[in-house]
């Protein structure tokens, strides 16, 4: 081979590993579409007790706040929409300098909606609140929209060869919670009917920082936005009453020494407490069953959808005489205590 079809081997070489080297910097992704060097941001939600993505079948808004290192906020970007459902969704972020960044994402937030974040000027700023009512206490009564986190530090939003794009992946996590009381009457002597019993669960914090943890450290309560009672089949002769209470609430805890999520079910005609449980504590009495290695508080953040059913019995003024079923999975009482509240 003579020194022109040399040179000219190693030119196309050359030319072809600067090509995949471009290509190669696209995060493990390529595209092929023309135009300068894009930076870009994926989504996922497997954080779920499925293991499997549902952002697109779920989030239908996503907020994302850059901070640079020394904490200082730079820049907002949002989007929703049907788009977010799309195969493949990335979020552009126009005009964002290369850098390296902090992000956090919230995903969920709607205008009118019961929770809020306003842009703050820092990381440490950033507040995202929930809209509460206040008569003698702090509450909240609404239904609440499901909302979404996410949290990923140093980013490095990098200059790329034209044609190119950033794609950075964010995990996301659900904080929001759907929470089912069920009480079950034993026996048909007299029915249970939902309007005559008061429940709420109390808990503490109304806001959740850039990190996903809990500010404003007050107390808060959470009234069923919806109550309703039915009848269950006991066997064929007989129907036994059941009253529900539905719930929504924000990120669950474990109990940490200094307070408990507590459900209470007042009777409003005697005034009685018929229950009142530790309910995260309840929660986490099921964790096992699932068979998957988890620690507290991933089991609660993985978990989203709870039912607790209490089987009561009123021949003797309402106790809780026939244990829990939480999920599906029947509690045996330990506590001889909770059987007469």
């Amino acid at each position: 081979m003579d020194n022109a079809m040399n040179h000219k081997v190693i030119r196309i070489a050359a030319a072809l590993l600067l090509s995949l080297g471009a290509l190669c910097s696209c995060d493990r992704t390529i595209y092929d579409a023309p135009g300068n060097c894009n930076i870009a941001l994926r989504f996922r939600y497997d954080y779920n007790m499925k293991y499997a993505d549902a952002f697109p079948a779920e989030v239908s808004a996503v907020d994302v706040f850059l901070f640079d290192r020394s904490g200082r906020f730079v820049s907002r970007v949002s989007d929703s929409g049907a788009n977010l459902s799309g195969e493949g969704y990335t979020m552009s972020l126009p005009g964002v300098t290369p850098g390296t960044y902090d992000v956090v994402v919230w995903g969920g937030l709607k205008n009118g909606g019961a929770y809020s974040v306003a842009n703050p000027a820092t990381k440490q700023d950033l507040l995202c609140s929930l809209q509460t009512r206040t008569k003698a206490d702090v509450y909240t009564d609404s239904e609440l929209e499901d909302i979404y986190y996410g949290h990923a530090e140093n980013v490095e939003l990098r200059s790329l060869p034209e044609g190119s794009v950033n794609v950075v992946r964010l995990d996301l996590m659900k904080n929001t919670n759907r929470i089912h009381v069920v009480l079950q009457a034993l026996n048909d002597l007299q029915p249970l009917e939902a309007d005559k019993y008061d429940f709420v669960i109390s808990d503490e914090g109304t806001a959740m920082n850039w990190a996903n943890e809990r500010d404003n450290l007050i107390p808060v309560d959470y009234f069923p936005f919806e109550k309703h009672q039915g009848t269950v089949d006991y066997d064929d002769y007989s129907q036994m009453t059941a009253a529900v209470a539905d719930f929504t609430t924000g990120r669950l805890f474990p109990s940490d020494g200094t307070g408990k999520t507590m459900l209470n079910v007042v009777d409003l005609e005697t005034g009685k407490t018929v229950i009142s449980v530790p309910l995260v504590d309840y929660f986490l009495l099921v964790k096992g069953r699932y068979e998957k290695q988890m620690t507290d508080q991933e089991y609660l953040d993985r978990q989203d959808d709870y039912s607790i059913t209490f089987f009561l019995d009123n021949r003797h003024g309402w106790n809780i005489a026939a244990g829990i079923y939480i999920n599906g999975w029947r509690i045996v009482l330990q506590n001889s205590d909770l059987d007469n509240q």
